[in-house]
This record gives structure tokens, C-alpha cells and sequence, in this order.
């Protein structure tokens, strides 16, 4: 959120309604964060289950589900998120594969 620093109000009440408002906004932002960094720490586990040096091979079927709970997961919490310039996902900047 930008401010117009010359614009701001006299208005103590107003300012701080303004500074709680912020407040809010980033707990909420980091709360989304958190969700995100958290699942994509358990994607990294199921790859490295299914694709690691000494894996047990996942049945496609349960990897699968496991990637759509995920996928949905992260949808919700990407959708909480304030729309912003910034790139939160990093399927977004991946070149098509083969």
C-alpha cells in the first residue's frame, strides 16, 4: 500500500484507525506467507519420497491426491493474499517442460 506522506490527516483518531488497518493487513499477509512456505515444505517432502535417492515408490493414485489437497490448500490461502505486483507462485515463472 503506497501513502501520500503530504496527505495524511491532523486527525489522531484517523491515523491511528489508519496504522491498526495496516496492521491487520500484514498479520494477514504473513499469516498467508506462513500457509504457503508450509505447503510447499510438504510438497518438497512428497518429492523427495517419490523422487529421492532411496524412495519407496508412491502409487501414482496417492501422490496425486496428496498434490490436490495442496493445490487446493494453496489456492485458498493465495486468495486471502491483496492482489499485488509480486509473484507468490513459483509455477508462474517455470518454463513449459518437455
Amino acid at each position: 500500500m503506497n501513502i501520500d506522506l503530504a496527505a495524511l490527516p491532523d486527525d489522531v483518531e484517523t491515523l491511528q484507525g489508519l496504522v491498526r488497518s495496516l496492521a491487520a493487513e500484514r498479520a494477514t499477509l504473513t499469516e498467508a506467507q506462513a500457509g504457503i512456505e508450509r505447503l510447499q515444505l510438504i510438497i518438497k517432502k512428497l518429492q523427495r519420497s517419490q523422487f529421492g535417492r532411496r524412495a519407496e515408490r508412491l502409487n501414482e493414485d496417492q501422490l496425486q491426491l496428496g498434490l490436490e489437497d495442496l493445490n487446493v490448500d494453496l489456492a485458498r490461502i493465495e486468495a486471502k493474499l491483496p492482489s499485488g505486483g509480486e509473484k507468490t507462485s513459483r509455477t508462474a515463472s517455470r518454463r513449459p517442460g518437455r
